[in-house]
């Protein structure tokens, strides 16, 4: 299990931001720590899905914000740190194969945004050049 990468404090702080602020403090994490935050288990990861009926796998950017929406739910579960390089190159590919969407740091069932996998994708692959990481 993860520990907490942020305080208790600092993570309902950043619960409580608007969904635009909330997006925008997403792609900011991940690109300065190299990674994101997913949840589930040694054999499932969790997806979601909306009312639309659309498949969502809910990312988050630290591990403490995602313990803080999942924890206690179901046993055993636990965040998941994803390197930014690793999402783009091996889990877009397969999340396009299962019609997948990106549900960008839930609240309360609530996401800030679900965005589509290209989007997301060079989204995430612009914040990281920005930070001087450079994606392949």
């Amino acid at each position: 299990m993860a520990p907490d990468d942020i305080s208790r404090r600092e993570a309902e702080r950043l619960r409580g931001l608007d969904d635009a602020a909330r997006v925008a403090g997403t792609f900011e994490v991940i690109a300065a720590r190299g990674a994101l935050w997913v949840w589930g288990d040694e054999d499932e990861i969790l997806f979601t899905e909306d009312a639309r009926r659309r498949t969502l796998l809910p990312i988050w950017p630290h591990a403490t914000v995602a313990r803080l929406e999942n924890e206690g739910e179901v046993d055993g579960e636990h965040a998941i740190r994803i390197p930014a390089e690793v999402f783009l190159a091996e889990w877009l590919p397969q999340l396009r194969e299962d019609d997948a969407d990106i549900a960008i740091f839930p609240v309360e069932e609530r996401s800030a945004a679900v965005l589509p996998l290209a989007e997301f994708g060079s989204r995430l692959t612009a914040a990281l050049r920005r930070n001087g990481d450079r994606p392949r």
